[in-house]
This record gives structure tokens, C-alpha cells and sequence, in this order.
């Protein structure tokens, strides 16, 4: 069987579009969270994954649209990013969304897996962490494998006899390659890629959304290297990973 394993797409259609292309055709789709959020074309990315008939685990940020959807109210001049996401997305794409669970179990290759965006309660995991680091949150997998997204960042780990994967980011890398990565796995093993698309494309797009200019220039940059000061950063013992940003909500 070939699997096509994607992750945090974070609505950058350029980069879904060109991972779907250069992955070709797969057996089944599995999708790990976050189609939507931080990214210029929310609704088109929805559409996209609701014609591949994909599983699928809900992310953070889709979960973030469902929670305004609650407050039952959209915002004619949106405060933030999230807000102006919610308004481009239809009530079909937020009962798409809605009918996502927080996780799935697959064979993994040719191994009982547990499919969720994260680890409940885990930070942003970091290939560099230690095993201790991880050995708290793994342990309370039901199965002996746990395949993430949420981490932006390809990983693969033993620890303590069960195995941590994470299925690197298409629309937001963060480990200094500006490429979409996704992951194939086939005849029991996976392959990591990467693929190159039209970074300018979205950066266009995304300068059209009217972002506060000093985050936009960031964001842009982001965009264009892989890598923010923030979000990029290495692993250091003792010190948080991956902060909130205030930033990261900008105002319009």
C-alpha cells in the first residue's frame, strides 16, 4: 500500500497544490491537521482537501475556526488573522471541519499507530529534545507508534520502545528550507520529501489579506527562508520552544 501522509497546510494553496503533484497517486491520503491558519487561502485549501477523501485528524487551527463559530457572530472588519479566516470560510467547509476527530488509528508500517496533531499536552517536540523530553507524552499513546504533525519538522524517534513521527509542514516550514514537506510511506517504510513551489505566489496573496505591515514584512520573510527567530530556533535545555507570539495574532 502507498500512503501519502500531509500536515499543516495552513492555508497555502501553492504549496498543497505543488506536494499533490509531486506526489502523484497514492492508495490513501492521510491528513494530520491545520489546513487552515496564518496562511491567505483558507477556502480554496478546504476545497481542495474535502475532493481527496482523506482521514483526518483535526488540528489547532481548524479547531480555532470552530470555537468562532461558536460566538456565532462574523466580524465585518475581522481584529485578527483568525477572525479574517473564519469570514472566508463557508458553513459546508466549517461542518467539514467540525467532522474531523482529535485522532485515528491506522497500521503504520505494518505497526498498530495512533494518528493525532499532537501529543495531548506536548509542546512543540523538537528533534533535538532528549528522550525524557518525549518519554512523558509518548507513554500515553495507545499504541506503540504516534504520527503527528503540529511540530512544522520531520521527525522520526524511537524512545523507550515506541516510535514518535512527525510529518514535516507543507505551508509553513520552520527548519530553514522554504520547501513544502510531506512524507510517502510504502512496503512498510517512509520516505520524507520535499518539494519546491511558487513561494512568491503566496507571498503575493498574503500581502494582499492587509496584515499589519511590520508583521507582514516578518511573515513575508518567513515565508521566503523557512525560518523566523522564533519559531525556527534550535532546541535549548531549560528554555520553552516556540513561545506564543503576540505578534502571531497581528492586527489589521
Amino acid at each position: 500500500m502507498t500512503r501519502l501522509w500531509i500536515a499543516d497546510v495552513h492555508a497555502n494553496l501553492a504549496a498543497f497544490e505543488a506536494v499533490l503533484a509531486d506526489a502523484g497517486t497514492a492508495e490513501e491520503i492521510v491528513y494530520l491537521g491545520d489546513i487552515v491558519g496564518f496562511g491567505p487561502r483558507p477556502a480554496e485549501c478546504v476545497e481542495l482537501l474535502m475532493h481527496l477523501d482523506a482521514r483526518a485528524v483535526r488540528g489547532n487551527h481548524d479547531a480555532s475556526m470552530l470555537a468562532i463559530r461558536k460566538l456565532g457572530e462574523r466580524h465585518a472588519n475581522p481584529r485578527d488573522w483568525d477572525e479574517w479566516t473564519f469570514n472566508q470560510l463557508s458553513v459546508a467547509h466549517l461542518v467539514f471541519l467540525e467532522a474531523f476527530p482529535a485522532a485515528l488509528e491506522v497500521d503504520f508500517c505494518r505497526v498498530p499507530a495512533m494518528v493525532t496533531h499532537h501529543p495531548a499536552g506536548a509542546p512543540y517536540l523538537h528533534p533535538d529534545m532528549p528522550d525524557a523530553v518525549y518519554s512523558g507524552f509518548l507513554e500515553k499513546a495507545r499504541r506503540p507508534t504516534l504520527i503527528c504533525g503540529h511540530s512544522h519538522r520531520e521527525i522520526d524517534r524511537m524512545v523507550n520502545g515506541r516510535r514518535y513521527v512527525c510529518i514535516p509542514s507543507i505551508g509553513q516550514p520552520r527548519n530553514g528550507d522554504p520547501r513544502a514537506g510531506y512524507a510517502i510511506e510504502c512496503d512498510g517504510a517512509i520516505e520524507f520529501r520535499y518539494v519546491a513551489y511558487d513561494v512568491e505566489r503566496t507571498v503575493r496573496e498574503t500581502a494582499a489579506i492587509g496584515l499589519d505591515e511590520q508583521f507582514l514584512e516578518r511573515w513575508l520573510k518567513f515565508l521566503r527562508t523557512g525560518h523566523d527567530g522564533e519559531w525556527s530556533r534550535d532546541y535549548v535545555p531549560g528554555k520553552p520552544v516556540n513561545k506564543w507570539l503576540d505578534a502571531a495574532i497581528a492586527r489589521f
